[in-house]
């Protein structure tokens, strides 16, 4: 069999659900996309804001380098952002590439964190809340409403 451990280590999950409606009166319709991603190993890594070549911990080395991979890219795109980059590397990662559309100008973003009150959990919680005064600091931008169409 498997070892179902290794597979949530190294696995990105992104599930996109795409949304249209109609104002039944106007019929305006207008469209959108939610996307929920739960990003490999982010809750395994003492620090995601550290790099994977910085990381010597509970798991080897090379496991962490490979797991990490898409944290750090995605860290790279969040500096870009923060800096206002020209250049955002997007492409360094299949997961930032994936999520271009939802990191740009008229996108909005929630992020969620899972904490723990469990003192064995406070390394996560903290990281966890670290990353995501990180992405606080990025500026999307104002979300625009995507319209699809009019009755005339």
């Amino acid at each position: 069999g498997s070892d179902l451990g290794s597979y949530e280590r190294n696995s990105n999950v992104i599930t996109t659900i795409h949304i249209q409606s109609t104002n039944i009166a106007t019929g305006v319709g207008t469209e959108g996309r939610l996307q929920f991603v739960d990003m490999a190993s982010s809750d395994i890594m003492p620090n995601p804001l550290m790099k994977s070549s910085e990381y010597r911990g509970c798991v080897d080395g090379d496991l962490a380098k490979f797991s990490n991979k898409s944290i750090d890219a995605f860290n790279d795109v969040v500096d870009a952002r923060c800096q206002f980059d020209r250049s955002v590397p997007y492409r360094n990662s299949t997961l930032t590439h994936l999520l271009r559309d939802s990191l740009e100008a008229d996108a909005k973003v929630l992020l969620l964190c899972c904490v723990s009150s469990d003192e064995a959990d406070m390394d996560n919680t903290l990281s966890a809340l670290r990353f995501a005064s990180r992405m606080q600091s990025v500026s999307i931008g104002k979300a625009t409403k995507h319209i699809i169409g009019s009755k005339e």
